[in-house]
């Protein structure tokens, strides 16, 4: 299992998984995690975020604010999840991706537990390494 976002470590970090594990075979899928950001809402009037929506106000967002936000961070998983899929179909590698909102951890122990997954590949954003 390879979890990805935005960065470009995430997508050299999948090549090398592709073209370095030689357990990915026909009969095996490679199972891709793009997470999604909570819809983050704060007193402050600058975001950090690059590609992902967060929302940063004086006062409090409408829901439909948040909901178009979250609307946005739904199609940037799914795009990045796309460009995965696509990537590990030119490797001639089978996939199944999914996405879930907020903190990565409980969907993650769940997909690694229901599809016993004995091994999970990520990137660390700061120092761009392999975690194992």
């Amino acid at each position: 299992m390879v979890v990805i976002d935005e960065n470009s470590s995430s997508y050299d970090l999948l090549v090398w998984v592709l073209e370095n594990l030689q357990d990915i075979s026909d009969n095996n899928k490679l199972l891709i995690f793009a997470k999604q950001p909570q819809s983050v809402v704060t007193p402050i009037s600058l975001s950090s975020s690059v590609a992902f929506a967060q929302l940063f106000y004086p006062f409090s967002p409408s829901a439909e604010l948040i909901r178009l936000a979250q609307e946005k961070n739904m199609k940037i998983a799914l795009g990045i999840l796309k460009k995965a899929k696509k990537i590990s179909g030119n490797h001639g590698i089978k996939t199944d991706t999914f996405t879930d909102v907020g903190d990565p951890n409980e969907p993650i122990h769940k997909i690694i537990q229901e599809r016993k997954i004995n091994l999970l590949v990520m990137s660390d954003q700061q120092t761009q390494s392999l975690k194992k």
